[in-house]
């Protein structure tokens, strides 16, 4: 099959490689769109992310929606013809990919494979940031970071509340951001972190719950978590999904000193535990038109069009959210 694999960190070739095998406890998915996830996939090859993705060689990708061709006799909750779609660590830029266990969210028949897989950031979104929150109608939301992780915990945020409020540096996001239900914007690009700060006084009065939805600080003066604390109200909380970045390429500065005065909880799931359930039911929600994932698809291309499509990730945040790859050639 062909498959998009980085056999070292700055080399990405697309090439044939073996079609997965599967055994009793997992089950087989013809991959039918896949989705650039903007800050992993880079530092993959890049060679600077930490954890379960630093090794050599690999498929890159994990954003995957797909069919169900092939289940093991231990797999249940899945049947063959069925579209599913989830993180996987084995590679999603790849004609079939191979399922541990039953995971997976079922893909509803009016949601397109693009959409299904460009909502898989709802994993870290919403099962880790958003639902442990346990928001309520009355909370206010600041969200730090308007990329397709920051729009993701949005929707799923405004099923919640309405007070939501938004920064980031791309004018681009920003409107998305206001389209898909955010109250509020700020452009760290030509603002302060002082301007926005009084911005929220007068816009939201106060801020209960912030999420920090960035992987590496854009800002020369490094200060995101100073705005997130000093927005924070006080006894109110700070969440965030952790982007793995090797050590010597974290960029984040952190005032610990003021988020004790202020009594603030930071924690990456807030009040419980990730569940399987709340995945399905935010893929549920886009099915049902409660949030409109379709509108941060801005660009789709083929398996070996990735170096290019991840340069556009990479250098050029202003002209995309979420870009989708198909598992196939392009006809040049």
């Amino acid at each position: 099959m062909l498959a998009a694999v980085v056999e070292k960190p700055g080399r990405l070739v697309v090439k044939d490689v073996p079609k997965p095998k599967i055994d009793d406890n997992s089950y087989l998915i013809k991959v039918e769109a896949a989705s650039i996830c903007n800050a992993t996939d880079n530092h993959i090859v890049e060679g600077i992310f930490d954890g379960y993705h630093d090794f050599y060689p690999q498929i890159l990708g994990h954003e995957v929606c797909g069919t169900v061709v092939e289940m093991g006799k231990n797999i249940s909750k899945r049947y063959i013809g069925e579209r599913v779609a989830l993180y996987t660590p084995n590679g999603a830029f790849a004609e079939y990919v191979r399922v541990d266990g039953s995971r997976g969210a079922h893909i509803q028949d009016n949601m397109s494979s693009e959409v299904a897989c460009s909502c898989e950031p709802f994993d870290g979104a919403y099962t880790c940031m958003v639902a442990p929150a346990e928001l309520t109608e009355h909370d206010s939301v600041l969200i730090i970071g308007a990329g397709p992780l920051g729009l993701a915990a949005m929707g799923t945020a405004s099923l919640h509340t309405k007070k939501i409020y938004v920064v980031d540096f791309y004018k681009n996001r920003l409107d998305l951001a206001l389209e898909m239900g955010a109250s509020h914007v700020y452009d760290r690009s030509v603002m302060s972190v002082d301007d926005i700060l009084e911005a929220l006084k007068k816009d939201a009065e106060k801020i209960d719950v912030t999420f920090m939805c960035i992987a590496l600080d854009r800002s020369k003066e490094l200060d995101a978590f100073h705005l997130a604390i000093e927005a924070t109200r006080y006894n109110g909380r700070i969440s965030g999904l952790n982007v793995e970045v090797k050590l010597d390429h974290h960029n984040h500065r952190l005032n610990p000193f003021h988020m004790n005065r202020k009594n603030i909880k930071y924690r990456h799931m807030l009040e419980r535990d990730a569940r399987e359930e709340d995945f399905q039911y935010a893929f549920d929600q886009v099915a049902a038109g409660k949030i409109p994932m379709e509108k941060t698809i801005t660009h789709k291309f083929c398996l070996d069009e990735l170096e290019k499509a991840l340069d556009i990730t990479h250098n050029h945040l202003d002209q995309c959210v979420k870009i989708v790859i198909y598992p196939r050639l392009s006809k040049k």
